[in-house]
Order: structure tokens, then sequence, then C-alpha cells
């Protein structure tokens, strides 16, 4: 009889839900994953995602053992296998003759989400600082949002989403939840079964829009004047608390003078949305009981992307929702945790003066565009850099370099590891312990393992710790145990007040962060003021617009230099089968997601001669790629969507989507600009189609033009 055994995980996905799983094992073999019915707020589901992992887990692909590259680099790379031992020292060699030729500056660590547990996604920090290796700014994710949130309600905090269950009225604004974000749907089925609106705000009709009550289409980068267009009509039409906004916020006196300069019809100018709508949606919203606001992260993704995030995030204060049970707003949990990473990414060990590389601008680093010390070594750890990092053919230029020595840990066979010198295997997150948190929940949650390392591979934990020892870093740090680092991180005053430690988070799985997740900011706000500020002082001491407001793309159809020329906003959400990257090659995945499409609206589409299933040539100023179209009503006049990051061995063309994206940088937080873009769209046969350099003009493009 085989002898099966069942072990509580957590999904170690980038994705706000951060599961609880439960992994069925036999002889040593993962046979079954499904959700934990346990966990409070992820409730025993699980996403196709997560339900296909085993595909990764035993992938013919997967990498099991060190190798080196023999041959050129590029797609088709070979490699021969090493030890551990080859591997690491040859690391270890080329780091010490960087650092003794041109600095220790010349050495750059790139990571990002691979993994989201706390040990391993940031073990290489106290690694790197004590190397004195330039540092990495990560902020492909939240950090625009964080920025936007942080100007208005202090921390990047919102009220639960469980919440939403006892919402009367719910927008999900610039979010597919059925597809990014799928354990609040309970939430809001039940509100609905109460007799809860539910309204989608995006710039498609995505799957969630189609189930949705209503669905409202905004043009790419123009939420904030659609949000400022409500709060027009709220103020206008006193569908406002006045005692919450005495008591609770900063400002209202000057927001309500900005306010004056977008009635409806300007909304409707630049967003697209009809003034009748936008009175509908205020009026809506403002005599609702308890409205809740599902703000997505992909809203902060445009070049005014933490602008158009502090906007939304005014509007329920307008009318006192985020002190109402089912009330509120929620995009990102990050401010919740309290973690003390300091103790454990040792950033004083860093050398004062060492240069910060931005994640965005990698493509520029690997380059030379960036000035400084060049970059010799390069080290990837749970990022597939070449096929997610913006403005992708920069990066891929870069990693071509015959002077940079690359080194990339991996699970599988990503396009990155095409270009590296040494290749290190990874674990799953079914071989690797951790403790996470979340970003779009409130809960620790505890993975002990369920099965060993397959083949030879390493977490990164282990790996830092190695090459520490080989190139004589006696810290102690460098020797500690991984669960002695979990209880050092878990180990603050204010944790320790809730009884959240390492014991009890074994003990029960999965623990709450200590704060009213129902209304956070009860007490007041975390911001200078204790209070919501509609007016940032420190917006206006950073030379920023200190109110809400809409920031028109310099990248866009409102700036003048593109005006009649036919341009297409192109947005790339995610896809429905993958994470990103993660996913890709997976067969269950692949035959789910299908053929990568260019969406366009039938019109958009007639008017360039383009037609249904024939490939068409997508260019922005950084460069072009091929997709087959598909023709759909579900996208607006004027926007193209590509869904999902495809690894180019999995592209009709051998290019992935952010070929067409940017080094540009957000208003606030330094995020990336993933979904401001300008487009042609043609038969991939035209004159357009041909290698060289993009048909657009305008390279340098501003992140964005000034305010009104």
């Amino acid at each position: 009889m085989r002898m099966k055994q069942e072990f509580q995980t957590i999904c170690p996905l980038d994705c706000p839900d951060a599961c609880s799983l439960l992994l069925t094992v036999e002889e040593g073999r993962v046979t079954a994953l499904r959700g934990d019915p346990g966990h409070p707020f992820t409730q025993g589901l699980i996403c196709t995602k997560m339900r296909t992992y085993t595909d990764i887990i035993y992938a013919p692909g997967r990498i099991l053992h060190p190798m080196r590259r023999v041959g050129p680099k590029g797609p088709g790379a070979r490699f021969e296998r090493v030890s551990w031992e080859e591997a690491l020292d040859a690391a270890a060699a080329r780091m010490r003759e960087a650092s003794a030729r041109w600095g220790a500056e010349s050495i750059l660590p790139v990571s990002y989400s691979g993994t989201m547990g706390v040990l391993n996604r940031n073990a290489g920090q106290r690694f790197f600082h004590r190397l004195g290796a330039s540092k990495l700014l990560r902020t492909l994710c939240t950090a625009a949002c964080k920025a936007g949130l942080d100007a208005t309600l202090g921390a990047g905090l919102g009220n639960d989403c469980a919440g939403m269950a006892r919402s009367d009225h719910i927008l999900l604004w610039g979010t597919n939840p059925a597809t990014t974000n799928m354990h609040i749907l309970p939430f809001i089925q039940a509100a609905r079964e109460k007799g809860a609106k539910v309204t989608v705000i995006d710039v498609y009709r995505h799957r969630t829009a189609k189930l949705a009550d209503a669905f409202v289409p905004v043009r790419p980068g123009t939420d904030a004047a659609l949000a400022l267009g409500m709060m027009h009509v709220l103020v206008r039409e006193g569908l406002i608390d006045r005692g919450y906004i005495g008591r609770w916020t900063l400002g209202f006196e000057a927001l309500r003078k900005r306010l004056e300069e977008y009635p409806p019809e300007r909304a409707e100018a630049v967003t697209g949305v009809p003034a009748a709508e936008v009175e509908r949606l205020a009026r809506e919203y403002g005599r609702a009981r308890a409205p809740f606001v599902r703000m997505g992260i992909g809203l902060s993704r445009h070049a005014n992307g933490a602008m158009i995030v502090r906007t939304i995030a005014c509007l329920p204060a307008l009318v006192g929702a985020y002190a109402k049970e089912g009330g509120g707003l929620f995009e990102i949990s990050t401010g919740a945790f309290g973690l003390d990473l300091a103790a454990y990414e040792r950033p004083e060990w860093s050398p004062g003066g060492t240069r910060t590389i931005n994640i965005v601008e990698v493509g520029k680093a690997l380059t030379g565009a960036l000035g400084g010390p060049p970059v010799k070594v390069l080290f990837v750890y749970h990022c597939a850099a070449a096929a997610t990092l913006p403005d992708a053919g920069a990066v891929r230029r870069g990693l071509l370099r015959e002077d940079l020595f690359t080194v990339v840990h991996e699970i599988l066979h990503t396009d990155t590891v095409d270009y590296a010198d040494i290749v290190l295997p990874a674990p799953t997150f079914a071989e690797s312990p951790d403790f996470f948190t979340s970003y779009g929940q409130y809960f620790f949650g505890l993975n002990e393992g369920a099965i060993p390392p397959r083949g030879e591979a390493k977490s990164n934990y282990e790996v830092f710790s190695l090459l520490a020892e080989r190139l004589g870093f006696e810290e102690p740090d460098f020797r500690e145990g991984l669960w002695e680092a979990a209880a050092r991180i878990l180990d603050t005053p204010r944790l320790r007040r809730a009884g959240i430690t390492l014991e009890a988070l074994r003990e029960k799985r999965y623990l709450q962060a200590p704060l009213n997740i129902a209304n956070p900011f009860a007490g007041g706000f975390p911001t200078p003021s204790g209070r919501l500020e509609f007016y940032s002082e420190r917006m206006g001491r950073m030379g920023l617009d200190p109110l809400p407001a809409h920031v028109p793309l310099a990248e866009g159809p409102e700036n003048p230099a593109h005006a009649g020329r036919g341009m297409l906003q192109l947005v790339l959400p995610p896809g429905h089968h993958f994470l990103n990257s993660t996913g890709n090659g997976g067969a269950r995945s692949m035959k789910g997601e299908g053929e990568q499409r260019l969406f366009l609206h039938p019109e958009d589409a007639r008017e360039r001669g383009l037609a249904e299933g024939e490939p068409v040539r997508v260019r922005t100023a950084r460069g072009s790629i091929v997709r087959p179209l598909r023709v759909t009503e579900d996208v607006p006049r004027g926007v193209a969507i590509i869904p999902g990051v495809r690894a180019s061995r999995h592209s009709p063309d051998g290019r992935g989507v952010n070929e067409l994206t940017s080094q540009a940088l957000t208003d606030m937080g330094e995020g990336p600009c993933y979904h401001t873009n300008l487009a042609e769209a043609a038969p991939a046969g035209a004159e357009n189609g041909r290698e060289g350099g993009p048909a657009l003009t305008g390279a340098a493009i501003p992140a964005t033009t000034q305010a009104p």
C-alpha cells in the first residue's frame, strides 16, 4: 500500500490572494493539490494557475542540476552539467574579479517575485549589501499604488475585502478578479444575493465585466478624471458625509474648488464616459448605504498611475465609506504586517553612497545608458528578467554582451537562462519552506515544505549562504538557520503584543495581522495630519500637485504631438492561465490560454485593413511584435489589448510583449508604465513590419505633462 500524506502550504505566486493549499504526497511525489477549506479568506478555492502547478514541479524541462554554457549566448544556447562546487566557485571568482577591477558596484542583483515567501524572496539582500554591490530598487508591482495611497491614506492599507459581503454597492475599478483575485468573488456574490449592485470600470470588457451588473469602459490612463467627475456630482448634489469629512479629512475646501474644474462634461471629454453615465455612477455611489471600491494595481502602471490611485482613494472619504460596515476601499495590504526586514536584509552593510538601479531601468543599466561603473556581473534569481522587465529589447541587448557574466537561479528554462553563463537549479514551493504575508488580504501563512528538493535544487537561502562562505563573509547571519531568521523577522514589539510568533504560526498555520482589518482607519489615518489628506503638503514640497488631478499622458492621445496620427492605446493585462510569465510552457496552461492575440475593435481593424486571425505587426517607439488578430467589440475604439506575458519561445515571432513597453517611471513611486503605450497596427507584411528602428518618434518621451 502506498503511503499518503497531506501537507498544508501557501501558494508562492505573485498574486494578492496568497492561498492556503493542501498538497497530497505519495511516495515522495505530489499527486494532488487542493485549496485549504479552513483558511478564513481563501476558503478552499484555487485558481487554474495553481490547479496545474504540478506541471511545473514535474516539468520535462525542469532544471535539476547546475550548468555552464558551452556555446554562444541567446536562444538555443547549449549547456553542460557541472557540480555545485564548480558553479559556485565560478560565480564567486567572477565577483571577486569584478570587485577588484571595476568596484563592487559592477555587480548587479536582479530579482523580483518568482516567490513571495519572505525568507527566500529577500535572501539575497544581506549578501549583496555585504558585497557592496549595486542596490536594486524593486518597483514593478505595488510601488506606484503604494505611493498614491501613502499620500492620501498614509499607508498601503484598506478595508478588508471580505467586508464586501456586507456592501450594497461595489465598484470593481481597474481589476479583473475572475482572473487575478478570484477569492473575493464569493464575497461579491454574497453581496449580490442581498441586492448589491456590482459595476466594473475598466479599459475593456473582460471576464469579470461580463459577469457584472454594469460595465463602464474608460480610456486608459484617465480614471482620475472619472473619479473627479463623480466627486463633482457628489459635492454639487450634497451626497456627502460632512461629519466624516470634518472629523477625518484634511483639505476639503481646496478639493471642492478643484472639483469645480471637473464637471461631468469635462470627465466625458477626457474619459469617453458619457456625462449622464458619470452622474449616474456618482448618484448610485453617493446614495448607497455602504459602497465598496476594489481598485486594481494595474491602474498604477500608467505614467500618471500614483495620481490615479490617490484620486480614487479620495472618493470613499466624501461619503464616509471608510467607516461604514461593508464599505470602504481596498487596493493593497502591504502596510499591515510590521515585519523587521531590516534585521534580515542588513541595509547598513551596504557602503554609503552605493548606487541604486531601478529594476525598471535594467535595460539602460546593461547597455551603459545610466553611466557609472559598467555592470560586469549579473545575478538573476526568481525573476524572468528577459520576458518581464520593460523594454525587453534593451534588456536582451544587454544580456548579449560578451563581457557580461550572468548567473541565473531558476526552476525552468526561461528566456533569461538562454543568456546565462552559469545556471543554478531552484526548488518549487513544494520543496522549499518559508513563511508568507500577502498584499491582498491580512493573514500570515506558513509553508514547511512537502517533498525533498528535486535533483540538486537549492533555495535562495542556501545559495547565498554558500556564496557568502566562499567569499569569506564571517557574519553570523550567513550561518543561522532558516527558521532562526524567520523568528528574528517576526520579533517586533507590535507582533509580540499580538501573539504573532513563529511558534504560534507553526501551531495555527495562519494568523491575522494585528489591526482592525474591517476598518484600519477607525482611530485615524497614518498620515502626518492623522487624517485622510485631500490636500497633501508632502506632495506640494515634492513639486507635485498637492490635490487630486487628471494628468494627461505624454504618450497618450491628449498630447497634441500625437493628434491625428491614428495611434492606439496599448494595454497589456494579465492572461487567465498564467501568472505573468509563471506557467508558460505548462501543457495544460498553454492549452487553456490558447494563442496569444491582439484584440481590436471592429472599426479599428477595418480602418487598418486587418482581418480576424491574420498576423498583425504592433509597433511602439521601443520595438515591434507580430500577433494574430482577434476582432471584438469587448475592446473600445482606440484601444489595443494583448493579454499575458509569454516567453519568446512561446511567441509566434520569438518576441514577447515587453518589446513594446518603455523604461519610463511613474509620477510617484518610480514604478513601471507597462500600460502607457501608443502603438501602430498594420498587416505583418506591410512596410511598417520591416525590422529596424521604431516607426514612432519621441523615444525620450517624458513620463507626464503638467496637470491642468
